[in-house]
């Protein structure tokens, strides 16, 4: 396993270009590098820093405390670290549709026609993109919450993308009167599915803990409601984001070293960069799909 993460980590180049402008400079960080550039579609292509899906997805759960051995440590004393930070946008020039229309075929008391966005966009940004740094070893404590929340409301999940934190306790409740049985499948490991809740009545609230045991991307399905689908990026530390319509995240505190910084998004697929962070620096980076 640490020769694929190795392997992982190698297989990306640093690509450089124009900035990414709309962020502040970071407290933690006095002076600007730049890591931007266009990625063209493809399954793999070593020079502009993609890597194969498979191994994206396998990548979260081996961010930090994963098969690969090594376990964040997070430290209350960042500025010891002599950290930088990294501050990027997720952006499209596809004409790719990001708009869904879903028309139930059962259970139509409760499910009604609808239109879902799966890529939500403003300014040309990219939202609910999952983005991660891979290779961090200790940075700040973890941000993302301890207590989340799940949603089944007329035949949606809400939120349909969220981060939450390793070990997370994830509340799921159902407010159909109908049955729906959620299956949490961890993607990167397809056979795997981490946990089923029955739904059964409106009202009904299931917590479970068996969902965020691991890090990793994990899907939602309804096995009864096939049209039903989320996803949740548990987290093992806090270099996870998911991006608003404007595409925008920052990472405060990431100690100096080389990552791989990796960005999934469900209708656009994975982009990677191999990026360096600097103490006092204010990375920047720049993808486009």
């Amino acid at each position: 396993m640490r020769r694929v993460y190795a392997a992982l980590l190698s297989s990306v180049a640093l690509a450089s270009g124009s900035a990414c402008t709309d962020s502040k400079p970071a407290s933690s960080a006095n002076r600007i590098a730049e890591v931007a550039g266009q990625v063209r579609s493809g399954n793999v292509d070593h020079a502009l820093g993609v890597m194969p899906k498979d191994s994206a997805l396998v990548s979260l759960s081996h961010a930090a405390g994963g098969g690969d051995g090594t376990v964040y440590r997070p430290t209350r004393d960042t500025a010891a670290l002599h950290v930088g930070a990294i501050v990027g946008r997720i952006g499209t020039n596809a004409t790719v549709s990001g708009d869904t229309a879903i028309v139930p075929t059962h259970d139509l008391g409760v499910c009604q026609p609808f239109t879902e966005a799966l890529l939500p966009s403003a300014k040309g940004g990219v939202g609910d993109a999952i983005v991660w740094v891979v290779g961090v070893e200790t940075g700040p404590l973890q941000e993302a919450p301890r207590r989340a929340e799940l949603t089944l409301d007329r035949c949606r999940l809400d939120p349909r993308v969220q981060r939450v934190a390793q070990g997370a306790t994830l509340m799921i409740t159902s407010r159909d009167a109908m049955m729906s049985r959620l299956r949490f499948v961890d993607l990167a490991h397809e056979a795997t599915v981490r946990a089923t809740t029955l739904l059964n009545d409106k009202g009904q609230v299931v917590p479970t803990s068996d969902v965020a045991a691991l890090a990793g991307l994990v899907e939602v399905r309804d096995d009864l409601h096939p049209w039903v689908r989320g996803y949740i990026a548990v987290a093992p530390h806090p270099f996870v984001a998911v991006t608003e319509p404007d595409g925008i995240f920052r990472f405060d505190g990431v100690p100096p070293g080389s990552y791989t910084l990796v960005v999934w998004q469900e209708k656009l697929g994975v982009r990677t960069r191999a990026i360096r962070v600097s103490s006092g620096v204010e990375t920047r980076v720049s993808i486009e799909y």
